[in-house]
C-alpha cells in the first residue's frame, strides 16, 4: 500500500494543556484498532482546522481536528516506507 486517502471521523485521545494553543494528539481509534503516537508530530493551522502529521516507524498519518465541532478525522495513511518527508502529498 502507498498513500490511502481515508477522510473518516475517528475517536481521539488528546491532551489539552494550559499555555499550549492546540491539543496534543496521543492516539486515535480507526478501523477497530488503536494507533498510538509517540511523537507530537507537526501541527499546521488551516482555516477552521488543525492538521497533524505523524511519522511512526515507516508509516505516516495525517489527522485533522475541527475545533468548532470538536471532531477528529483521519485524512490519510502512507505506509510506503518513505520516512524522509512528512508532507503526505
Amino acid at each position: 500500500m502507498k498513500i490511502m486517502w481515508v477522510d473518516e471521523e475517528v475517536d481521539a485521545i488528546a491532551q489539552f494543556r494550559v499555555g499550549i494553543t492546540y491539543p496534543i494528539l496521543r492516539s486515535i481509534r480507526w478501523d477497530g484498532r488503536r494507533i498510538d503516537f509517540a511523537s507530537r508530530g507537526r501541527v499546521e493551522r488551516t482555516t477552521g482546522s488543525l492538521l497533524y502529521r505523524f511519522a511512526e516507524g515507516t508509516t505516516r498519518y495525517a489527522v485533522r481536528f475541527e475545533p468548532d465541532h470538536q471532531r477528529w478525522f483521519l485524512e490519510a495513511v502512507d505506509d510506503s516506507g518513505l520516512i524522509d518527508d512528512l508532507s503526505l502529498s
